[in-house]
């Protein structure tokens, strides 16, 4: 599990270089669901890989892509909020990322528990699907763009 663990973190520090290294996104809307619709179908392999090595794959390219991903979604919300609301919009989202998120764990192991990791991580997978699914559905975030 550390190895699992471990990879999910380099994939999300890759994610952070890659950032840092390339700069602006062209497309950050788009990049932003594609990436989260990446990091959905590779959390419902995740819950099927056969080996070790496969589960420390995908786990890199979980932490890459839904990297990538949180991190654009943070940089448009700012982006489109209004200067005298960024405080308190980013209060909510680091609310709800951050603080609420972790409420779910003790449901999520219960779960785990009952019916094994394969059915609640695709059960994730399907929600995080959906979410990215649901973003390419309005033009307007498939469209929007970081400022220059």
């Amino acid at each position: 599990m550390g190895l699992i663990v471990a990879a999910f973190g380099i994939g999300a520090g890759a994610s952070a270089l890659l950032l840092a290294v390339r700069g602006r996104v062209p497309r950050a809307g788009l990049v932003m669901c594609l990436t989260m619709l990446i990091g959905a179908v590779a959390i419902a392999v995740l819950a099927h890989a056969p080996s070790v090595g496969l589960a420390v794959t995908v786990a890199v390219c979980i932490g890459l892509f839904a990297g990538l991903g949180g991190s654009l979604c943070g940089a448009l919300t700012q982006t489109v909020t209004d200067p005298a609301y960024l405080g308190r919009v980013t209060s909510v989202s680091t609310l709800f990322t951050h603080a609420i998120a972790p409420l779910s764990y003790p449901v999520t192991g219960a779960a785990v528990a009952a019916w094994g990791t394969g059915p609640v991580f695709v059960t994730s997978a399907a929600v995080c699907a959906a979410g990215a699914t649901a973003g390419l559905a309005f033009t307007r975030l498939r469209r929007a763009e970081l400022p220059r």
